[in-house]
């Protein structure tokens, strides 16, 4: 009994094979590479931004909520009670509009009452 090999064996359809597969490592890098590069570089804000932004968390008027200006950062650090839901914390996003990226939000566990 004679078995007949289906895979071609020529040098042609392995050097297709190996252009198509490094095409696509290079399209794959080229893609990520960008991404990478964004998240390296912080935004930064100018101090109006940042003073639209605070002003924003206020307007939203949510309860369990504090936020300063960190200079450190050059964001708005927002932090939030276990009592705000994720609806309130898109609420503020909403309220800070453009700026909602200067806004950095911590979540802290509720104080018990004493």
């Amino acid at each position: 009994m004679r078995i007949k090999r289906t895979t071609p064996r020529s040098g042609i359809s392995r050097r297709t094979r190996l252009t198509a597969v490094s095409a696509g490592l290079v399209a794959a890098a080229a893609i990520a590479v960008p991404s990478a590069n964004a998240s390296d570089t912080p935004a930064t804000f100018s101090s109006a931004e940042l003073k639209s932004a605070s002003d924003s968390v206020l307007k939203a008027d949510v309860p369990g909520t504090a936020w300063a200006v960190d200079s450190k950062t050059g964001r708005v650090l927002v932090t939030v009670d276990s009592t705000v839901s994720q609806a309130e914390i898109a609420e503020i996003k909403k309220q800070a509009g453009d700026n909602a990226d200067a806004l950095t939000i911590k979540r802290t566990p509720a104080s018990s009452p004493s």
